[in-house]
């Protein structure tokens, strides 16, 4: 049998790692094991020699289609012929596209194209709060017609399923490799790390991170050290740079960039802070709460079901003030943030496995 994941963006970011594990996780798994032979990543134009080579060596194949963008234009409709060329020609048993961008072009194209089980995934919905109007009702009317080209929808959270009257969707929560993470316990009783972990842009919020910061330096005066990074890079580098400097923060909160080793970052952690506008799932939460961390982050999407209010970490409603007061409830209070730290790796180790997604996909895969 033959199976493609259509993705946009060639590098491993969130979605493309869900799709190297569970491509990768097929041959280990007892419902999929020697039934699927040939594996295919299709995707946009390729600049990253190091994102061919985390496949290629799990035998998995990439397809480059340099028209296959995730901005809006008349190269779609090449893209869509390209596509269903593709599909033609190489006549998958399965399309699993992942996705806005995908969800639309790809799905229709590999229906049409007579591939007979077409399966998406929704990491992420384009016609969320902070989109305009316009754009919420046109990406709203075409996925939900895209559906219809569809076998299977899945959604990584339960609050999607309501965004799709056409089609039942199936809930399948992402899963992490957690054989990839190293916890190493490591108390520091004096000081409390708080850390961003993202891009830095709109949808990841860090300037309302920095503005926190600011507000706690402004108003605790306890024993423990509270320490900051924002780690991670992206658009809106710049402005938080600046907004650093606006602020004198710049001996207060480290600025490494993009993060090599998680595992060494993460033992090095208390608090995880995300000010997400908006959010599918975030892994990060989940790769966090391994190491015993719990999160602050806004009660949006379906952040509320991966990191659990008051039990795995604080939720809030937005806005640094609300935040920062987040941040000083653990500062005072060490014991909370050792129950939710507790609590965190409890409920993720139970619920976000790799095996536990990969066994779900086979599971749709091979669905009669």
């Amino acid at each position: 049998m033959k199976i493609a994941h259509v993705q946009v963006i060639p590098k491993l970011s969130g979605v493309q790692q869900i799709t190297l594990d569970i491509l990768s996780g097929l041959d280990r798994n007892s419902k999929c094991a020697g039934e699927i032979t040939d594996k295919t990543v299709i995707c946009g134009e390729i600049f990253d020699n190091d994102f061919v080579e985390l496949f290629s060596v799990q035998g998995i194949k990439i397809i480059s289609i340099p028209s296959l963008k995730r901005e809006i234009g008349l190269h779609d409709v090449k893209c869509f012929f390209e596509l269903y060329k593709l599909f033609r020609n190489e006549q998958y048993n399965i399309v699993h596209t992942n996705s806005t961008k995908p969800g639309i072009i790809a799905r229709i194209a590999a229906k049409c194209a007579g591939t007979k089980r077409v399966i998406h995934t929704v990491h992420g919905i384009a016609f969320h709060a902070h989109a305009n109007i316009i754009s919420r009702l046109i990406f709203y009317i075409l996925e939900n017609i895209a559906t219809l080209f569809g076998d299977v929808n899945i959604t990584v959270n339960k609050l999607y399923t309501k965004y799709y009257p056409f089609v039942k969707s199936k809930v399948i929560y992402n899963g992490v490799d957690f054989e990839k993470l190293t916890p190493v316990k490591n108390t520091k009783i004096n000081e409390m790390h708080f850390a961003f972990f993202g891009r830095l842009d709109e949808q990841k919020n860090p300037l309302e991170f920095i503005k926190a910061v600011k507000i706690v330096l402004n108003t605790y005066s306890g024993p423990i050290k509270p320490k900051f990074t924002l780690a991670g890079d992206g658009e809106l580098r710049n402005k938080c740079c600046q907004m650093v400097a606006d602020f004198n923060l710049q001996d207060k909160i480290y600025m490494p960039g993009w993060i090599n080793d998680k595992s060494k970052f993460l033992n090095e952690v208390d608090v995880l802070c995300q000010p997400s506008k908006w959010e599918a799932f975030g892994l990060v939460f989940v790769e966090a709460a391994y190491f015993g961390i719990p999160s602050i982050a806004t009660n949006v999407e379906g952040i509320p079901e991966v990191v659990l209010p008051s039990e795995t970490g604080i939720l809030y409603d937005g806005g640094a003030e609300a935040l920062a007061a987040c941040m000083l409830s653990y500062l005072t209070d060490r014991q909370l943030l050792a129950e939710h730290g507790i609590n965190a790796k409890k409920y993720v180790t139970q619920n976000f496995t790799k095996e536990k997604m990969v066994s779900e996909y086979c599971s749709v895969y091979f669905e009669k």
